[in-house]
């Protein structure tokens, strides 16, 4: 039986009426639903870079209005939360208009786990802020539940994207700068890819550093050897005061603090690391390295310009997140998580003999924005955001990864949907009942595996490295000069609006030609350079009403940020790339 009748408005045009049980509900006027879907459309405010999320698409009425009202810039996702309304609807031609145009998706009655992925691949990572969430009039009402879902991950994936995004920009200095550090450890690594597949349904444990490890974290002992352990770096020093070694330690983060968890220690486990991670730790590290294409761009760069192929790990916010994809591309299975609070349970933030594990939140006092969810083991637990950021990631990921079997034995903490919930002493009775030599295999493949390069290729790395410096030289140059003869602009337009400025507008075409055809030797400073383009595209959009004057002086002084932030950019780069160029050098010899 259909949930849904089409009948005749008074003005002619089909209705829609939707059936709950015995009530009726009209998802269109019952009058006029033409008029009403123009009303409703014409009020929506929408600039050139809009992302429009419209919830409820019933016939189309009001989506046939908005499209006269969007530029092809714009992106239209469209949410029908009746499957069986949007396909009757699609099949019958109430979707003709707009059905094949381009920038347009469609998403119709998906599951959370599924909306949280599609709705982080339709929504561009760099224009979130610009999403138009707009409900079509009953929508909400009648479709209450999905409603409530839909707006759930509509929040978290932008949260998600904002988190990422604020990481990239607040460490893109030092990234850029750590890389340049750590271009002598490369010569002495492992690519993660000789590892992928070497533990096939082996389990696997990941032990973060959550407050509730403090309640297992002594069973480890029980489970070494019969199991691939693997510890995020904020968890290291946990275990080693329980003088249990893990297997491999991962660790990413590029900030000084890190290395407060590596400290004092001499670790042996080989560590998986990407270029951007801090350098000092890499420096002091004595176990064997592990090197991964993970988030950062300068280790796929690097390996496309030695011809290597590192191996690649996909990651989240956190480093427990990238920690699931390296069990996983291990070949592991069960996957097994402990310490995974994503919580803050009895609002401690650390398991103890972590770094952080005097550390309290204060709710309700510290400003932050904390919420209550389902836990474990306890009805709701406290978390926030950037917690909750880390949460999704993992169900997307077990969502979208389901040939495994996901453990979660954290007790205590926020429950992580997709994986079973087990204590973890039955976990080590169920799934770690042999031995297994872990360390040989770890050797085996650490000896097989080193790096070698041949000496063509170091000398074509170097010979590339020597050019993209002196172009960077002569684009510093270009950059200082098209700074100045933008401020000379402005200072033209503030005394006359008409002055002809058309002598510095031809100078500036001719830097931007050779800034373009120069493009390559940004490559070595795109993360400083994202700060730049950032500020640029975020900072100088046009107001409302913008006059003449206005909008010329806008652009003039868009010009100079965009030329100084390059040239600052440079200036601050070539001590590090003229340093990472000796020490390639060195090794060569």
């Amino acid at each position: 039986m259909s949930s849904f009748e089409i009948l005749k408005a008074k003005d002619g045009n089909d209705t829609l009426v939707y059936m709950d049980g015995r009530k009726r509900n009209f998802l269109h006027s019952s009058y006029y639903p033409d008029r009403e879907a123009k009303e409703w459309a014409d009020v929506i405010e929408i600039n050139d870079e809009s992302i429009l999320i419209i919830y409820g698409i019933g016939l189309g009425y009001h989506v046939n209005y908005l499209l006269g009202r969007l530029s092809p810039n714009n992106r239209l996702i469209l949410v029908e939360p009746s499957n069986e309304i949007f396909q009757f609807a699609l099949n019958n031609g109430y979707y003709d208009k707009f059905k094949n145009r381009q920038n347009l998706y469609f998403i119709s009655e998906e599951s959370e786990e599924k909306l949280n992925v599609i709705l982080q691949a339709y929504i561009p990572w760099d224009n979130f802020e610009n999403v138009v969430y707009k409900e079509f009039k009953q929508y909400p009402i009648v479709f209450r539940e999905y409603y409530e879902k839909f707006n759930k991950c509509l929040l978290e994936t932008i949260n998600s994207m904002r988190i990422n995004r604020n990481t990239a920009l607040y460490f893109a200095e030092q990234w850029q700068s750590n890389f340049m550090e750590n271009l002598e450890f490369v010569f002495r690594s492992v690519p993660v890819k000789s590892f992928f597949d070497v533990f096939k349904n082996i389990p696997a444990v990941i032990v973060s550093a959550g407050p509730s490890l403090d309640k297992n974290i002594d069973q480890l002992k029980e489970a070494k050897g019969k199991c691939v352990i693997i510890c995020v770096g904020t968890a290291l020093k946990a275990l080693l005061k329980k003088n249990i070694e893990p297997d491999f330690v991962v660790s990413i983060d590029g900030g000084k603090k890190n290395f407060e968890h590596f400290d004092g220690h001499k670790v042996k486990s080989p560590l998986v690391y990407d270029l951007t991670l801090y350098p000092k730790i890499l420096k002091e590290y004595e176990g064997p390295l592990i090197i991964a294409e993970i988030a950062s761009e300068y280790t796929k760069l690097l390996s496309d310009k030695l011809s290597l192929d590192f191996g690649k790990l996909s990651t989240g916010p956190s480093v427990a997140n990238l920690s699931l994809d390296f069990a996983y591309m291990l070949g592991c299975n069960p996957i097994i998580f402990m310490g995974q609070d994503l919580a803050y349970s009895d609002h401690r933030t650390h398991a103890s003999g972590t770094t952080y594990e005097k550390d309290r939140i204060k709710e309700n006092t510290d400003g932050k924005e904390y919420i209550y969810v389902k836990g474990n083991f306890e009805e709701k637990v406290l978390t926030d955001r950037v917690l909750l950021s880390f949460k999704t990631w993992f169900e997307n990921y077990i969502y979208g990864h389901s040939d495994r079997i996901y453990i979660n034995a954290t007790e205590g903490g926020a429950l992580i949907k997709g994986t079973k919930i087990i204590r973890f002493k039955e976990a080590i009775e169920l799934f770690m009942k042999r031995e297994i030599n872990i360390s040989d295999e770890i050797d085996s493949t650490l000896k097989n595996g080193k790096i070698k390069l041949d000496k063509r290729q170091i000398d074509g790395f170097i010979k590339e490295f020597e050019d993209a410096i002196k172009n960077l030289e002569k684009i510093k140059n270009d950059c200082i000069r098209a700074a100045k003869l933008s401020k000379k602009m402005y200072n033209e337009y503030q005394k006359d609006v008409n002055a002809d400025v058309s002598h510095i507008v031809s100078i500036l075409d001719k830097i931007d030609k050779r800034l373009k055809n120069s493009k390559d030797s940004f490559l070595y400073i795109t993360s400083i350079l994202n700060i730049v383009t950032t500020k640029v595209l975020k900072g100088f959009k046009p107001e409302k009403d913008e006059t003449e004057k206005q909008k010329k002086l806008r652009i003039a002084m868009m010009s100079y940020t965009l030329y100084q932030g390059i040239y600052e950019a440079i200036e601050k780069s070539l001590e590090g790339l003229k340093k990472a160029l000796k020490t390639v050098d060195e090794i060569k010899q």
